[in-house]
């Protein structure tokens, strides 16, 4: 039996700590801005005003349309990493990032839709305001999915630019 390092996979640690480092560089820092910019004093405009209730509702739907075309390029991204070449050993531990991704790209993309959807009923019963949850939280939950997809992205990604081709290994060992 060939105990040639690499051969029996990453070890747990490894995983635990990049995400760890995601977590501190990316998402902590991220929170506590939007925490920072939200406790900020604004002032709020008068809910008579059609214009601006029509120019919140163009920004809201561009919103939900930039982070669909993104989580569509995030599904396009794995698919091409998935089908480039695939590797020797390719195991189902080493592929769950990639099918987590596309799972949360997909949710974020469905979010997306009862955004839109939301927003349409909004308009239609005309509502005077956005800060109703049912218009926020498909907002903030396409977003964190398409977020979340990212991270397990770069997981994927990590863990095929770190793999061990086991053909090339053996060649390589002299055995």
């Amino acid at each position: 039996m060939n105990t040639t390092k690499g051969m029996f996979g990453r070890p747990k640690i490894v995983t635990i700590g990049f995400y760890i480092v995601l977590f501190v560089v990316v998402i902590a820092p991220m929170v506590l801005f939007t925490y920072y910019i939200d406790t900020r004093p604004y002032v709020v405009v008068s809910l008579s005003d059609p214009v601006a209730l029509g120019k919140a509702a163009d920004t809201y739907a561009g919103m939900v349309s930039l982070l669909t075309s993104l989580a569509t390029g995030l599904l396009a991204a794995m698919g091409w990493f998935l089908t480039k070449s695939p590797k020797q050993g390719d195991r189902a531990r080493d592929l769950w990032p990639a099918v987590a991704g596309a799972l949360c790209a997909c949710l974020s993309i469905i979010f997306g839709y009862v955004g839109a959807e939301n927003l349409e009923w909004a308009l239609e019963n005309a509502i005077g305001t956005l800060e109703l949850p049912k218009l926020q939280w498909p907002r903030w939950l396409q977003f964190y999915t398409l977020l979340l997809g990212v991270f397990f992205f770069a997981d994927f990604v990590r863990r095929d630019w770190t793999k061990v081709n086991l053909h090339e290994d053996q060649t390589n060992s002299g055995t």
